[in-house]
């Protein structure tokens, strides 16, 4: 086919397509005398890119995703690019030491290197242009951790009694990640791959990536505050008894 037929055939235009080849999302045409020729393999990708675009990804990230096939990347690397499309859930800060100790009223060795090993703050190495005097900096991957933390202590809860539980919380969490990506992972993604990886069906996929990721946040936390509902009144219940009626 030739630029125009190819541009008829998948619904776009020629300036398109040139756009397209000139952004690397198109291999160059067989070139015979002065025409580009096209095949089938160019319609199919003009047609992938058109719906993955169809479900709101940009240009660049299709180039990303591109880019990762011809390397022969991992399915996790692949897939990897729908992550950083997605809105962020947290956005990651960075405080001065001295101004994180504060926020707690203040902080101890000992609970500032226990919250270093559980990665709730992550210390910034200096560099050769902070100045002599500036304060240790850290990075905060989850702020809503640590509102957790200070909510936790205003009510009456020693900080360290919050990070034993979050330590145990991460295990139960952790095993509880593998179950759910080991489902979506032998319903989902072992069907596609057993298929053999078809580019076609990517875009399909990685919809059903978007839309499943929320799910098994949503049905933990249905199924956590109902528990926590459950164990709120059997706790006060022992601790507190009914009193009958006139007494």
């Amino acid at each position: 086919m030739t630029i125009d037929a190819l541009a008829q055939a998948a619904g776009t235009t020629s300036r398109n397509v040139r756009a397209l080849q000139t952004r690397g999302l198109l291999p160059p045409p067989t070139v015979i005398g002065r025409v580009g020729y096209y095949g089938n393999a160019h319609l199919e990708r003009l047609q992938l890119i058109a719906r993955l675009q169809e479900r709101g990804y940009s240009l660049a990230a299709i180039v990303d995703l591109f880019r990762a096939w011809d390397a022969e990347r991992s399915v996790g690397e692949l897939l990897g690019f729908e992550r950083d499309l997605s809105p962020p859930q947290e956005v990651p800060i960075e405080v001065s030491l001295p101004e994180l100790v504060a926020r707690f009223g203040g902080l101890d060795e000992g609970s500032i290197a226990r919250a270093i090993a559980l990665e709730l703050v992550i210390p910034i190495p200096r560099t050769p242009d902070d100045p002599a005097d500036a304060p240790p900096r850290v990075r905060v991957p989850s702020p809503r951790l640590l509102d957790v933390g200070r909510a936790l202590m205003e009510v009456g809860i020693p900080l360290s009694a919050a990070l034993d539980r979050l330590e145990r919380l991460r295990a139960v969490t952790a095993v509880m990640a593998q179950d759910l990506v080991a489902m979506f992972a032998e319903h989902i993604v072992q069907p596609w791959a057993a298929a053999g990886e078809p580019l076609s069906s990517l875009p399909e996929l990685v919809d059903r990536i978007r839309r499943t990721k929320p799910l098994p946040l949503a049905a933990v936390e249905a199924l956590l505050r109902q528990a926590i509902e459950r164990e709120v009144e059997r706790v006060m219940g022992s601790i507190v008894p009914r009193h009958e009626p006139g007494a």
